[in-house]
C-alpha cells in the first residue's frame, strides 16, 4: 500500500506497512501458525482511528481484520487492513450496577484488577492475557460457567463501528437486533470499541488443583466423571491428562511428568464438596486447593503467555464413558505428539436458555486438546494423531462445538453447526442487516444469508 501519508496524519494512533520498524510486532497474532502479512496495521488508539480503518478498506476493496490479544486470530490477511487493537484500552467499573464498560483491547488481568477492590467478578476464563471483548463474544467458557453461565450471557451493551465505518450503540434499547448477535456471535458484525458487562458479586472462592499420576488417568477421570455427576452448581471444574513441559517454572517433581490434574472454582468460600472425591482418589502428588479471592483464582492458570505456533482440536462431548475415556487418555500417553487434553464440565447456569445465539447447552463436557506445530512435519504428525484420537471417541463426540473452541480454519460447515438452526438462521439476517458484503469475515464467518 503506497499511499499512506494522507491516512496516517488523520490517526491518533499509527499505521504501519511492510519494512516499517515494528510491523512485525503489531501484525503477528499469538498463533504464529497464521503467519499473515497485511499491506497496512493499523494501531488504534480511538474508535476514530477503527472508524478510519474501516473506511479506508471498503473504499480500497481490501480485506479487513480486527486483532486485539491474537488468540482469537482465525485466519492470515495477506495484503489487506488489520486493526489491532492492543492500544485501544481501558476499564471503568460502575460498582452500584455492577456493570464493567470495557474498551476494545482489554485483556481480561485489567479488567479483574479493576473490578477486584469492589468484590465483583466478571465471567473471565483460564488466561488472564486473552482480550475480554473477543473471548465474550466468543460465548467465554469461564472459571465460574456453572454458577454464572457463559460470559456471553452477561453482555449488556457495546460499541460497535460498523461495516459503513459508523460508530453506533446496541443495547437493549437501541439496535437490540445487533446486541443479540454480539452475544456469541463473534466479531461478524462489527469491531467493538467498547463492551458493557455485568459483574458478579464474588468476595471469594475455593480454587485450585490437584495431581495425581498419569499411570491412574483411566481411573481418576473415571472417578472424576461420577463426581461431576453430583455437584452443585456451585462447582466448575476440569480435568487435565498432560506431560508436564520441563519448563524452569514448573516445580523440580513434576518435570516432565505424565498426570492427571483436576481442576475446580467453586463459587462459595469452602471446598466441602472436594471431600468425596478426595476420599475416593486417596492421596494426590499434590493438593493445592484452597479459599481466595476471584482475582488471585484468575491468575493462578498455567496457561502459556508466549506466542506459539500451535495446532488444536476441540468437541462437545455427550458422555464420560470408559470407551470415550480410554480414547482421550491414549491421545495423550507419553511420548505423543499431543501432549494433553482438557476436559471441562458444563451444565448448570450455563444449560439455562438465555437471550442469545449461544446453542447446544445441553452438552454435559467439552474436550480440547492442543499441541506445538513449529514446522510443517510436527503439525502434519500432530494433526494425524488429533484426527485419530478425536475419531476414537464415537458417537460420545457432537458434531458441533463453542464459537471460541473452534480451531483457525474451520469449515463454513463446522461453524454453522456452533449453533441451533433457529439460532444461526437469526444470525445469518443479522449479518445481512449490518454487512451485507461480508467485510467482517476474516473471523468464524456467518454468511449474509442469500
Amino acid at each position: 500500500m503506497n499511499t499512506l501519508d494522507g491516512f496516517r496524519t488523520s490517526l491518533t494512533g499509527r499505521a504501519y506497512k511492510p519494512g516499517d520498524d515494528g510491523y512485525d510486532d503489531v501484525r503477528r497474532p499469538w498463533n504464529l501458525l497464521i503467519d499473515q502479512h497485511p499491506g497496512v496495521v493499523v494501531a488504534a488508539e480511538t474508535p476514530a482511528d477503527v472508524q478510519a480503518a474501516v473506511r479506508l478498506a471498503r473504499e480500497r476493496g481490501l480485506p479487513f481484520a480486527v486483532q486485539s490479544s491474537g488468540h482469537g486470530a482465525v485466519r492470515g490477511n495477506d495484503d489487506g487492513v488489520v486493526v489491532n487493537v492492543t492500544r485501544l484500552t481501558g476499564v471503568e467499573v460502575d460498582a452500584e450496577r455492577k456493570v464493567a464498560r470495557i474498551v476494545g483491547g482489554t485483556r481480561w488481568r485489567e479488567v479483574l484488577e479493576a473490578t477486584a477492590p469492589h468484590q465483583l467478578a466478571g465471567l473471565s476464563g483460564t488466561a488472564p492475557t486473552v482480550g475480554a471483548v473477543g473471548y465474550s463474544m466468543g460465548a467465554g467458557l469461564g472459571l465460574l460457567l456453572r454458577s454464572h453461565g457463559f460470559a456471553a450471557d452477561s453482555i449488556v451493551a457495546a460499541d460497535v463501528v460498523t461495516a459503513g465505518g459508523e460508530l453506533v450503540r446496541a443495547s437493549a434499547d437501541e439496535n437490540p437486533d445487533l446486541l443479540w448477535a454480539l452475544k456469541g456471535g463473534g466479531g461478524n458484525f462489527g469491531v467493538v470499541t467498547a463492551l458493557e458487562v455485568r459483574l458478579h458479586h464474588v468476595p471469594a472462592v475455593h480454587n485450585g488443583t490437584m495431581i495425581y499420576p498419569g499411570a491412574r488417568a483411566a481411573e481418576v477421570l473415571r472417578t472424576w466423571a461420577d463426581w461431576t455427576g453430583q455437584v452443585s452448581d456451585d462447582v466448575s471444574a476440569a480435568a487435565m491428562v498432560m506431560t508436564v513441559p520441563p519448563a524452569p517454572t514448573v516445580p523440580e517433581p513434576l518435570r516432565g511428568q505424565h498426570v492427571v490434574m483436576l481442576r475446580a472454582t467453586i463459587a462459595a468460600d469452602h471446598g466441602a464438596e472436594l471431600d468425596a472425591l478426595r476420599s475416593a482418589l486417596g492421596e494426590p502428588i499434590a493438593d493445592m486447593f484452597r479459599t481466595m479471592t476471584y482475582l488471585e483464582a484468575a491468575l493462578s492458570g498455567s496457561e502459556p503467555t508466549d506466542p506459539m505456533p500451535a495446532a488444536g482440536r476441540s468437541t462437545a462431548l455427550g458422555e464420560l464413558s470408559d470407551d470415550v475415556i480410554g480414547a482421550l487418555v491414549g491421545l495423550t500417553e507419553p511420548g505423543s505428539p499431543v501432549p494433553g487434553i482438557e476436559i471441562r464440565h458444563l451444565g448448570g447456569a450455563a444449560a439455562k436458555e438465555q437471550d442469545s445465539p449461544v446453542s447446544h447447552r445441553d452438552a454435559p463436557y467439552i474436550a480440547a486438546a492442543h499441541a506445538m506445530a513449529a514446522t510443517p512435519e510436527q503439525l502434519a504428525t500432530v494433526e494425524e494423531r488429533l484426527d485419530h484420537g478425536f475419531a476414537a471417541l464415537g458417537d460420545a463426540a457432537r458434531p458441533h462445538g463453542f464459537l471460541n473452541f473452534l480451531e483457525p480454519g474451520s469449515t463454513p460447515e463446522v461453524v454453522k453447526a456452533a449453533y441451533s438452526p433457529a439460532a444461526y438462521q437469526r444470525l445469518q439476517q443479522v449479518k445481512t442487516a449490518w454487512d451485507p458484503e461480508n467485510l467482517f469475515q476474516y473471523t468464524h464467518n456467518i454468511p449474509p444469508a442469500t
